[in-house]
């Protein structure tokens, strides 16, 4: 078979037209490569639905074969994992040529054993897109034990796949400097590429965003979370930060979903809060609506997480041009990216009193929550657009071919 220089496969559980940030943020890249005449083939499990056209882009899409539809629970996970990575891993052994560079995604987080495959079995190359770090979020997640038998061997597999691989790319410099000092001598390859935006957002007032006049949003002071709310993420201070301010013009929305929507609709319902309202995933096209639709943003992480993860809904928060209160440990990088450009602030976790005094003390100044979010849409557009983002992808995932001629 004829070497295409300009070719990539890139193996995802998560794809279009699924609603998540990693299915979206693939979906961008996929875009991106195909727009700049590279050759894209995509191996996933998301299925295709008499809903939603098939993507139209000039992309081979390969699907999974899955009789278990991936949930939040535990085994609803791990089960459509397994059949996502047989089936992925007969495309690479068979049907995919040595030649062609191979960027896997850590969704699930041990399928970076496709790319020893592809390495040993073709002689071909690989690189690793982490979304967290494997297993240590898993123990975070209250899923495994530290230092348990599963843990140790969890860790020496991953730690395989980061020997074997071109590139490990992580999502922040907090989560390369974690990977840096447990690898010292995996250095030279791990790389970092921080996310994106998915939709380019205007800039919106509040007042005259429809959305936010659906849900009687544009006349009272609101704060916003919107994307996962996952295990890593301290949802439980946002919920108790609202039950201390019930009694006040503030309003809480959260947009999402994930293993800890139960806490929201359970504090809602025992407290009968009027001041939290919850709503599902919006369509993609309504994101520059949703994050609009609010004076404050929030993003959130659990004490230990922000070497961990690296929230991907923090970029568009930045893009929609409003102040964020980020709930991490002091002096991590969000911290430090939101106060050094002063288009935020920190609380830490599990703190909700400190956190409810903050909301409450930029509810009361609206010249400064005005100046962070103007600041926040001059950090995104400075720093942390897609193009940007698309170009430092090219230049790991090809380098090696530049290197050829």
């Amino acid at each position: 078979m004829t070497e295409n220089p300009k070719s990539i496969m890139i193996i995802s559980q998560h794809f279009y037209p699924e609603s998540g940030a990693t299915a979206q943020l693939i979906t961008d890249l996929v875009k991106g490569l195909t727009h700049n005449n590279y050759e894209v083939n995509i191996f996933i499990s998301t299925q295709s639905n008499n809903i939603t056209s098939e993507f139209p882009y000039k992309v081979k899409i390969n699907r999974a074969f899955s009789i278990i539809e991936s949930k939040t629970s535990i085994f609803s996970k791990i089960s459509s994992s397994i059949f996502f990575l047989l089936g992925a891993l007969v495309y690479v052994i068979f049907k995919l040529p040595y030649s062609t560079p191979l960027l896997i995604v850590s969704n699930p987080p041990y399928s970076g054993i496709l790319g020893l495959c592809f390495k040993f079995l073709r002689a071909g190359r690989y690189y690793f897109l982490l979304q967290d770090i494997f297993p240590e979020s898993a123990v975070m997640s209250g899923i495994i034990q530290e230092n348990s038998i599963l843990f140790n061997l969890l860790s020496k597999l991953i730690y395989q796949t980061y020997k074997y691989a071109n590139k490990v790319i992580v999502l922040s410099s907090s989560m390369q400097s974690f990977l840096e000092k447990k690898y010292p001598h995996l250095k030279s390859i791990i790389k970092v590429i921080e996310n994106w935006a998915i939709e380019d957002i205007p800039i919106c007032d509040k007042q005259n965003n429809q959305f936010a006049k659906q849900y009687n949003l544009d006349k009272v002071f609101t704060v916003l979370y919107s994307g996962n709310l996952g295990r890593l993420h301290d949802i439980e201070s946002i919920t108790e930060a609202a039950q201390i301010l019930k009694d006040t013009p503030i309003q809480f929305i959260f947009i999402g979903d994930g293993a800890k929507t139960k806490i929201v609709e359970q504090t809602i319902k025992t407290h009968k809060l009027k001041n939290i309202l919850l709503l599902p995933y919006q369509p993609r096209e309504l994101l520059p609506l949703s994050l609009t639709a609010c004076d404050l943003s929030l993003v959130s992480l659990i004490p230990g997480a922000e070497s961990i993860v690296a929230p991907s809904k923090l970029y568009g928060m930045l893009a929609a041009g409003r102040g964020i209160i980020a709930i991490s440990m002091p002096d991590s990088y969000i911290d430090k990216l939101l106060t050094t450009s002063g288009c935020g602030v920190n609380s830490p976790p599990n703190n909700p009193e400190n956190l409810a005094k903050l909301i409450s003390e930029l509810a009361n100044d609206n010249l400064k929550v005005k100046v962070m979010g103007e600041k926040a849409r001059q950090l995104y557009k400075s720093k942390y657009t897609f193009q940007r983002a698309l170009e430092e992808y090219q230049r790991i995932l090809f380098e090696d071919d530049v290197g050829k001629k």
